[in-house]
């Protein structure tokens, strides 16, 4: 059994994200929710200070899932807060407080629109993944790469979750740099092997970002970030007197590059990109060779050093 803490940005009703909880409860994982009271799409790595920050136990939210007896309860809470504020009240404080154990893996999502390009910059899915990572904690974020609440969602929780299982068989137990403890003197120096991203992994140095398309073919494939252009989004209302902006795109067009994410999920297929937690510069930050090698693909699709 391993502890598993869920966020997300779509907030803690999203059915995406409940679907998820009930599917690792019953694979025998511990869960712990925490999650957004309400959407918070697009906020990024925003924080909320200078107020207090409600939170609210969501018992009522276990009542209509299939949860296996023989495991244990999730633990739900709804924050007030952005996916970030989540994540670092819940592993910095939070979570030892209501008398559960810290976790071994971050999932954030599942999320309803894609999160690819540029919208890594300021996704909340994303963010709540790379949070979890700075705390050591290794982290996905999963999207389900359409714009459309009513997808059902049987296909990217098997693949969220079939993903995660993965992962928990090679991330080390405990957990190396949970809290991180060690703060930059734990820094691992690339050697070019498959077994030193792993380490990476397991320290949060690095995270993964995976898009799940509709109709998906089940495989999943490495693949770098890609560019994504947006155009017309600053959409102007007037009503009477007063002039209201609306932040919403006209058009996206993604450009034709070969093997980046957009181009593995028009074949069908779900993406899965390996992003460095760390700014660049920063002495925790892998290094683009290292990225590089994380995100090339194995005979299955996968990136080579999971398999």
């Amino acid at each position: 059994m391993a502890v598993i803490l869920l966020t997300n940005d779509d907030g803690v009703e999203s059915r995406y994200f409940l679907r998820l909880v009930e599917r690792l409860q019953r694979n025998g994982h511990k869960v712990l929710g925490y999650a957004p009271m309400k959407d918070q799409s697009g906020r990024s790595m925003a924080l909320t200070l200078r107020k207090n920050i409600l939170t609210v136990r969501r018992d009522d939210l276990l009542e209509s899932m299939n949860l296996d007896p023989k495991y244990p309860v999730p633990s739900l809470y709804s924050i007030d807060g952005t996916p970030c504020d989540c994540v670092i009240l819940a592993i910095d404080g939070f979570i030892s407080h209501n008398g559960d154990p810290l976790p071994d893996l971050c999932i954030s999502g599942i999320n309803v629109g894609p999160n690819l390009s540029v919208d890594l910059l300021h996704s909340g899915t994303v963010s709540g993944a790379r949070e979890a990572s700075l705390y050591g904690v290794p982290s996905i974020a999963s999207s389900i790469a359409k714009h459309d609440p009513n997808i059902d969602p049987t296909d990217a929780v098997e693949i969220t979750v079939d993903l995660a299982e993965r992962l928990l068989k090679i991330i080390q137990s405990p957990l190396p740099n949970l809290r991180r403890p060690n703060k930059s003197e734990s820094a691992i120096h690339w050697d070019g092997e498959d077994s030193t991203i792993a380490q990476m992994f397991s320290h949060g140095d690095i995270f993964l970002n995976l898009n799940i398309p509709e109709n998906c073919s089940r495989k999943i494939v490495a693949a770098s970030v890609g560019a994504r252009w947006y155009a017309g989004a600053c959409n102007i209302i007037q009503e009477g007197d007063e002039t209201y902006l609306r932040v919403g795109s006209l058009s996206i067009t993604d450009e034709q590059i070969q093997g980046v994410s957009s181009e593995v999920l028009l074949n069908g297929d779900s993406s899965l990109t390996c992003l460095a937690a760390w700014p660049q510069l920063h002495p925790l930050n892998v290094g683009d060779e290292a990225l590089i090698q994380a995100n090339i693909p194995s005979e299955s699709g996968l990136p080579r050093w999971i398999t």
